[in-house]
């Protein structure tokens, strides 16, 4: 395929384009029914513009710090954005569908289609070979390497498969067959979503089908018969963003497949409880992702861990005991599960000489039914964890230091002086950069260890003492109290989940630089780098925090979420 003519179809695959040209009929009324997975545009424009000129400021501010070569790279993106806004901006679809192979199995293949103007109808016509074709009524198409595409009516599509792309023509063209917008799966997920600009949809129960049916061909591997039924459960996602003044809003709706084989899985999804996690959480942490976690999710997550107990390679949950624990921890811990970043979170997460310090501001909290059954297991949970960390640590020193001996033991002297070079130092070098990661990772093992108290009907666990204490001195003043918190007016009872994260405090260029590994300061990148960096935490601070919210109806789930940034 002519690479311009791949360039074209890549770009025009993963930014087909929004709202129709006189006409309200969405384009998913002609697709086929068998979508796997779709990514859709509609009214876009004013997203993408957003988007587009965040780009275009970084490379604009790089080059004004310094960075000349950049300013092109702006200049280019500026002149693309009228093409983006004439085709992105408009309405489309890009989707994997199932088309039927040989032996009666079904296979994915691509097809997108999208409305044009004149501007973006003149650009694709021009990637479309100009030979003798095909045509379904007045479609038109052709071959083009790998893919089919074709241009009528303002609309331009592409398949890589020649029937799918003649079976939407076939519906354009008023033919009667199943639509994509008409079938229950996509209808019930997408309406209860609701419109965005940029969205997708999955959809997962049918995305299980065909693994089946591929497997059946030699028979699905039973250690992979519960992957697949976890998949099938897990049902239709559709969802997606729309930009506003402020900042964005996003929205997912998750039809859960009740008829699935994993039914805990469905209990789990649809849990929802009343949440009183906020009453002790310290009011100045930086995030907060809270969840309705039903009892069984223990037991559930016990079972998964035993399964892949049969591929991990260094003991650890054999050792660790992790799946007995979590069962017997599932028989007093309660409905509230919340993941906590503490303060000074963000900037702990950029310190490359320790990678395990936002462990120090990482703290979990979840609520007990039984603090006598609590107080009685945690010991011997936390001890056994504790000495599985420290086995851990004794295996992977052996097992790396026996493979950095064995490459360099295997190495005679002819080996170390190949054509006059000194490999010999070369290796010495590299058993010491060896020696310094495998002391690295043995510090970092060595900081781990599993600490726990009790805070009224709540467990709080951590894998540092500092985090443990910081989030017990929080208590006095909890985040319920807080202003801002009470602002957002989350719903807190009956609810799936919600989180919530403040404005962090800003990032510097300097800061963002010095979390890059230590080779770039080598390679003498700050120069080069500290521009682009500077740039990217004007943007970083521009963000102003963000608020999200879970709810459950049946077997729908609702995901809202509202994003505060300073475009």
């Amino acid at each position: 395929m002519n690479p311009m003519h791949a360039a074209a179809a890549l770009t025009f695959a993963l930014a087909v384009t929004a709202s129709a040209q006189g006409t309200s009929v969405p384009l998913t009324a002609h697709l086929p029914a068998g979508a796997l997975l779709t990514l859709e545009t509609k009214g876009a424009a004013p997203a993408l513009d957003r988007l587009t000129g965040l780009v275009g400021s970084v490379l604009d501010g790089a080059a004004e710090r310094g960075d000349g070569d950049l300013e092109a790279s702006g200049a280019m993106l500026r002149g693309f954005s009228g093409v983006l806004a004439d085709s992105v901006g408009r309405e489309g679809v890009a989707g994997v569908f199932t088309v039927q192979g040989r032996g009666g199995t079904f296979t994915p293949a691509l097809l997108a289609v999208a409305r044009t103007g004149d501007l973006s109808a003149e650009l694709f016509s021009s990637f479309i070979p100009k030979k003798k074709g095909a045509r379904v009524g007045a479609y038109p198409f052709v071959r083009s390497g790998d893919l089919f595409a074709g241009q009528a009516n303002g609309l331009v599509y592409l398949s890589s498969d020649k029937g799918l792309l003649m079976s939407y023509l076939g519906r354009l063209s008023g033919k009667a067959a199943p639509t994509l917008a008409a079938s229950a799966p996509y209808a019930q997920a997408t309406r209860a979503a609701g419109p965005v600009q940029l969205g997708a949809y999955l959809n997962f129960s049918a995305t299980a089908r065909v693994i089946r049916g591929q497997f059946s061909q030699f028979m699905l591997p039973r250690l992979l018969s519960p992957v697949v039924d976890a998949l099938d459960t897990l049902g239709q996602v559709a969802g997606g963003l729309t930009t506003t003044d402020t900042g964005l809003n996003t929205v997912s709706a998750q039809v859960v497949n009740t008829a699935g084989k994993d039914r805990p899985l469905a209990r789990l999804l649809t849990h929802t409880t009343d949440f009183g996690v906020q009453n002790i959480i310290p009011a100045d942490v930086e995030a907060v992702q809270a969840t309705a976690c039903a009892p069984e999710s223990n037991a559930y997550a016990a079972r998964w861990l035993t399964r892949l107990d049969l591929f991990e390679p260094f003991g650890f949950l054999t050792d660790s005991q992790l799946a007995s624990h979590l069962e017997r921890a599932g028989q007093y811990l309660g409905s509230e599960c919340a993941q906590v970043t503490l303060a000074g979170g963000a900037h702990a997460g950029l310190d490359p000489s320790d990678p395990l310090a936002a462990l120090a501001t990482s703290v979990s909290y979840q609520s007990v039914r039984d603090r006598a059954a609590a107080e009685a297991h945690l010991p011997e949970y936390a001890r056994s964890v504790n000495e599985a960390i420290a086995g851990l640590r004794v295996t992977l020193k052996g097992t790396l230091g026996d493979l950095m001996k064995g490459d360099l033991g295997g190495m005679d002297m002819e080996d170390m002086d190949m054509g006059g070079m000194d490999t010999g130092g070369m290796g010495a070098a590299a058993m010491m950069a060896g020696q310094e990661s495998l002391d690295q990772i043995d510090a970092l093992l060595g900081s781990l260890k599993m600490v726990y108290a009790f805070e009224g009907d709540y467990l709080i666990t951590a894998f540092s003492e500092q985090a443990l204490r910081a989030a017990l001195a929080g208590r006095d003043a909890p985040l319920a109290q807080d202003p801002a918190f009470r602002a957002a007016g989350l719903t807190l009872t009956g609810s799936g989940g919600w989180g919530y994260q403040r404005d962090l405090p800003d990032v510097s260029g300097d800061a963002l630089m010095g979390s890059l590994p230590a080779e770039f300061d080598e390679m003498g990148m700050e120069e080069t780098l500290g521009p682009v960096m500077d740039a990217v935490a004007g943007l970083l601070n521009r963000y102003d925090g963000m608020t999200s919210q879970r709810s459950v109806a049946g077997n729908v789930i609702i995901g809202k979420a509202n994003v505060k940034y300073r475009w």
